[in-house]
């Protein structure tokens, strides 16, 4: 099959869509199909040579008007024109799903999440969510959600397009090793009891609800290490000087490298989604295909995914110190049941391979329903 990929954020661009798109794009690359991936080029840098590593081609299209993550690329429909026998749109796209009404070939989405924005940005996508969106769902042949329990409430959809796919990791990259702290380059935590936080530092994903926690936390013995970037970097950086924990707080920066990040992961006595908001967590996944204790927010996006987690009331720093409190202090036996119980729920239930599958099976179907 010849399938273009839609996203508006991909690799290195920060973002948990991208990086589904990404490994949908090498998952079917490497199953033999021709792949090409239409995104936005955010700023002026070349990227030949990152793009060059990927056996896919990738079209980064200069917005006319950019804010945030929204693009508005109008000659997405024209460079659309080509022949491909699928489109898979990855929303939300604002300034890009407009220009695929007029596309012929059929359309294939995947619902990832309902934008979390404020101000005016949020004013500006409420107007545009009473128009495009609903269009273009219209047109869809097939509909993905990532989360049957978290299904996006923004737009309807019609229940008939609907498949539920949970997004998937790769279990021989995200799986349980021994890592040293000297190995990772932070000698300076050797023997510290790790508590890890990554992802993009939106304001959503509450770093500041975990750097307040820590805080209170008080234990010497534990180190807060984030992997991760944005705009928002500096002003977390500073909050921890601000609470004189700067020097237990280790900021590592943006980890593209899927390998370096399964080290981090393995190096943590415990991951921690803080979030007021998840659609679905690769996080959570990724840290329980290395089996890891998890500390999770109770929101739906991550209420099921493991029945190991420890879990703690949204946005209450009390409830989060006693969470961690119990992560930390996990028995060794117990962190072994933990262990076994995660990777095999992630093999069974999100591993890249059956993901890839899936896909290309919801493809071959709607391609032969034309």
């Amino acid at each position: 099959m010849n399938i273009a990929h839609v996203v508006s954020t991909f690799s290195p661009q920060l973002g948990g869509m991208g990086k589904v798109c990404l490994d949908e794009a090498l998952g079917l690359a490497k199953r033999g199909h021709a792949v090409t991936v239409f995104t936005v080029q955010y700023d002026r840098q070349d990227y030949t040579a990152h793009d060059a590593q990927f056996p896919f081609p990738i079209v980064r299209l200069k917005p006319y008007i950019k804010m945030g993550d929204a693009g508005w690329v109008p000659q997405l429909h024209s460079v659309l024109k080509k022949n491909f026998d699928i489109v898979h749109v990855h929303y939300p796209f604002y300034g890009g799903i407009e220009w695929l009404l007029g596309v012929r070939m059929p359309l294939v989405i995947t619902y990832h999440m309902d934008a979390q924005l404020a101000g005016l940005k949020s004013l500006i996508a409420r107007v545009y969510d009473m128009f495009w969106p609903k269009l273009l769902f219209a047109k869809a042949k097939k509909i993905i959600i990532v989360d049957a329990n978290s299904a996006a409430k923004k737009i309807a959809i019609d229940a008939s397009k609907m498949i539920a796919l949970a997004n998937g990791v790769d279990i021989n990259i995200f799986k349980p090793c021994v890592v040293g702290a000297e190995q990772i380059g932070l000698p300076n935590i050797k023997n510290k009891k790790v508590i890890l936080f990554t992802g993009n530092l939106l304001s959503v994903k509450r770093l500041d609800l975990l750097l307040e926690a820590f805080w209170q936390l008080a234990d010497m013995e534990a180190v807060l290490l984030v992997v991760g970037g944005g705009s928002q970097l500096f002003a977390y950086q500073q909050m921890a000087v601000r609470m004189k924990i700067d020097h237990a707080v280790y900021f590592v920066g943006v980890c593209a490298d899927t390998k370096m990040l399964a080290q981090y992961y393995n190096l943590a006595d415990c991951v921690v989604v803080p979030s007021d908001y998840e659609s679905f967590s690769l996080v959570a996944i990724e840290a329980m295909a290395c089996g890891k204790p998890l500390v999770l927010s109770n929101i739906p996006g991550l209420a099921t995914k493991t029945s190991s987690a420890i879990f703690f009331e949204k946005g209450s720093v009390v409830s989060l110190v006693n969470a961690l409190r119990m992560a930390l202090n996990v028995s060794s036996a117990a962190k072994q049941h933990i262990a076994t119980v995660e990777i095999a729920e992630v093999k069974q239930k999100y591993s890249l391979q059956n993901h890839i599958e899936c896909l290309e099976q919801v493809y071959q179907d709607v391609i032969s329903s034309k």
